[in-house]
Parts: structure tokens; C-alpha cells; sequence
């Protein structure tokens, strides 16, 4: 469970939701562990997902990656002017935006990255 919430946080895209439903659902009495290790994995993932993108996307220069450029280049859409408004957002609304994406169908592993990429902070992070 630890394991599949860590992945689904920062890189795998299968979320841990129908384990952790089957795993309470067959035993009440640990619901509560089932719940604790999947949040668990997830904030620890989450955690490794902002590192992601806080280390991968900038050089310690402050100048975009290859692996930055890279997107860029081949996203269609994706440019350095969609990237600074995208920042924009965050800087204005960072806690909603991460708070929110937990509850919604994105894929949360997009937010975990694109928030450390924004350099948001690591506490309002983990506190959303």
C-alpha cells in the first residue's frame, strides 16, 4: 500500500484508491493502518515528486534543464510564456491548487512536480 501511494504520488499512474477500499473493506479493524500507510506513501511521495521537479527542472545556475527544454520543445502548447503564467497561478493561489488537485481526477503526480518546479513552499506543500 506504502509503496503504491508513493509511486502514484510522484510518478506511476495508477492511484491507490481501489487497494485501499478492497484492503478496509476486508478488514474494518485496520482501516485505519490501511489509511495511515497510504497517506503515509503519499506525503513521502509527494515530497519525492516536488524534488522532481525542484532538482530536474532547473540548473543550479537558475537556467531551464534539458529535460525543461525538452517539454518545451515538444509539448504542443507547452511554452516558456504557458509556464510563467502557470507560475503566476501558483504564486497567487499555491495551497488551493495542491489542496484541491488531492480531490479531483488530475493526475496528482502533475501537481507534486509542477510544485516543486514553482519552488512553492515546502510547508504550505505538505500542509495541502
Amino acid at each position: 500500500m506504502f509503496v503504491i501511494a508513493f509511486t502514484e504520488s510522484s510518478f506511476f499512474p495508477i492511484p491507490p484508491d481501489a487497494l485501499l477500499i478492497a484492503l478496509v473493506l476486508g478488514s474494518t479493524t485496520k482501516a485505519f493502518r490501511f489509511a495511515a500507510t497510504c497517506l503515509a506513501g503519499s506525503v513521502t511521495g509527494a515530497l519525492f515528486g516536488y524534488a522532481i521537479g525542484y532538482f530536474l527542472w532547473w540548473t543550479p545556475s537558475g537556467d531551464f534543464t534539458p529535460i525543461a527544454n525538452f517539454f518545451f520543445n515538444n509539448i504542443p502548447g507547452f511554452s516558456v510564456t504557458t509556464f510563467n503564467e502557470i507560475k503566476r497561478l501558483y504564486d497567487e493561489h499555491d495551497f488551493w491548487i495542491i489542496f484541491t488537485a488531492g480531490f479531483t481526477p488530475l493526475p496528482y503526480k502533475v501537481i507534486t512536480i509542477s510544485s516543486g518546479a514553482f519552488k512553492i513552499n515546502l510547508s504550505v506543500f505538505i500542509i495541502a
